[in-house]
């Protein structure tokens, strides 16, 4: 790619050569021959070629590798832990993965052109020094002047650069929550100010900072503007006087010139965008390396790990603790100590108010939350390191936030008559139908979006299933369902079951209630126990 583009630039500089040479033979009288015409062609289509195959080499290059990166982030995201994405903030990520990937798809083949003008301006610079050194010299000085004003607006650069990364993420987050957020803005006229408010706050930051810049840049080509009214200037008027022979020459140094100060001017007008890219890639590259921090371990490497508990017989969470913190380490939420032992084919309910800690609970007995104390073991094995891993492929669970993909990812040779049998059976036939891999329709209520995660969690057949407040948003006639006929079946093929509920009446049906409160297990009892009751 670089040697293409050095046959370009050579080629361009040719060009540039056979044209003063054709010029200077009309301007003394005679015509141009075969010979300058035949060489004029033959350097025009070098770097007409040159540059095509240069630029089209570039745009493979720089796509393969920009492939490759996103590939990197993406991979980094899925096998980070759950706590390290929650800090980095979707904003952040959205803006890194796809806009900056995206800013440095259409920047990096500009530098084909750059090298390109690079090259043209040595061999204008060479050319210059030949025929006036005196020249040469002149405009070497007025560069480096040119050359230390945009060294004190590199730093500028560089930061307006980072703080309009940030400020377009945290744009991004307040648009996420405006149309995520859309059904409570509009039930409430303040909130839906506020959260506007805070959008406009973002966006006019946003608009500065843009703003800066563009005046910086145009500081950059007036200053560029600047030297190269400032060398001609010298060679028109002051050089002639200053030395003898000179006045012969500017006729032909003057476009010379021009030619250098073209390709110095483009060049300079594309640094800023060189210098937002570094530093968009420099993010990308740092966000890669946070994501790399929290967790390594492959999808594959998990599952190598997961047989050795699948035949397990208990789990036992041992005084186990976890907290949130703020960025200085400060506790924002706890739970702990959590201490509790589960039987294969057992089904446990949590209980307790909001608040007490029971879906943090779900997220660090299933390895998704790094716990800070206590030991998770599988019969009485501790799970410690990348075992965490396969130890997270015993688990399918349906979270208060869950996620529901239109497709059964990670399932072969799913029988479409089956799966829709059992939307039949969730009493979603004519509003969901699966075909060709993926359901139809995800535009449902809550609740039904639930039945749907649910099918494809009983089409997983994990050996331990894990439910938060699943039932809440289901109607009565689902809700008694869930409770009198999905959970017993379950229990049958002997799965194990933690689920958390708030539905008295059928605590029943758990083989073990624990009532949750601050964080830990406030009592515990059998089910047929509060039955009797």
């Amino acid at each position: 790619m670089s040697g293409l583009a050095l046959l370009a630039g050579v080629a361009n500089a040719f060009l540039i050569v056979a044209v003063m040479g054709m010029a200077k033979a009309v301007a003394e009288g005679s015509r141009a021959g075969p010979l300058e015409w035949g060489g004029f062609l033959v350097a025009f289509l070098i770097y007409y070629q040159g540059n095509k195959m240069a630029l089209v080499r570039a745009n493979i290059v720089i796509e393969r590798l920009l492939k490759r990166l996103r590939l990197s982030v993406m991979d980094r995201i899925r096998r980070s832990e759950l706590l390290t994405l929650e800090g980095l903030g979707r904003g952040d990520l959205y803006t890194l993965v796809a806009q900056e990937t995206n800013h440095l798809s259409i920047t990096f083949p500009m530098l084909v052109d750059a090298l390109q003008q690079a090259i043209l301006l040595f061999m204008s610079l060479l050319y210059l020094a030949y025929l006036s050194f005196e020249a040469f010299v002149g405009f070497l000085i007025a560069v480096v002047g040119g050359h230390l004003v945009y060294r004190n607006l590199e730093k500028s650069f560089r930061l307006t650069a980072r703080l309009i990364n940030l400020r377009q993420a945290k744009m991004l987050d307040t648009i996420g929550d405006i149309i995520q957020g859309s059904k409570e803005l509009r039930l409430n006229s303040r909130k839906s100010d506020d959260v506007f408010r805070q959008y406009e706050k973002t966006s006019g930051s946003a608009e500065a900072l843009l703003v800066m810049s563009g005046e910086h840049w145009a500081t950059l080509l007036l200053a560029g503007s600047f030297v190269t009214y400032l060398v001609l200037g010298m060679v028109t008027f002051i050089f002639p006087q200053e030395f003898p022979g000179f006045s012969d020459k500017v006729l032909v140094i003057v476009p010379i010139i021009l030619f250098c100060m073209g390709a110095l001017t483009k060049i300079a007008a594309q640094l800023p965008i060189f210098i937002s890219a570094d530093v968009g890639l420099n993010s990308i590259l740092e966000i890669d390396s946070q994501l790399a921090k929290g967790g390594d371990v492959s999808p594959a490497e998990a599952r190598k790990i997961a047989p050795r508990f699948l035949d397990f017989q208990s789990l036992e969470f041992d005084a186990l603790t976890f907290s949130y913190k703020d960025k200085d380490g400060a506790s924002l939420f706890s739970i702990g100590p959590f201490s509790l032992t589960v039987q294969r084919g057992e089904t446990v309910f949590l209980v307790g108010g909001n608040g007490s800690g029971k879906s943090t609970v779900l997220r660090t007995i299933t390895g998704l939350l790094p716990h800070d104390g206590g030991a998770i073991r599988v019969d009485g094995n501790s799970v410690v390191g990348n075992l965490i891993a396969g130890y997270r492929e015993l688990f399918s669970a349906i979270f208060v936030d869950f996620h529901l993909f239109d497709k059964l990812y990670g399932l072969e040779d799913v029988d479409p008559i089956d799966v829709n049998k059992m939307i039949d059976d969730m009493g979603l036939s004519g509003k969901v139908f699966f075909e060709d891999g993926r359901f139809n329709e995800l535009a449902l209520s809550t609740g039904q979006r639930k039945r749907l995660a649910l099918i494809a969690a009983l089409l997983e057949d994990r050996p331990v299933y894990i439910f938060d407040e699943w039932a809440a948003e289901q109607d009565v006639l689902f809700r008694e369902e869930f409770y009198k006929r999905i959970l017993p079946e379950l229990k049958k093929k002997g799965k194990t079951i933690i689920a958390v509920t708030h539905d008295e009446r059928y605590w029943h049906i758990a083989d073990r209630v624990v009532k949750m409160d601050l964080g830990s297990i406030e009592w515990e009892c059998a089910g047929t126990d509060l039955e009797a009751q």
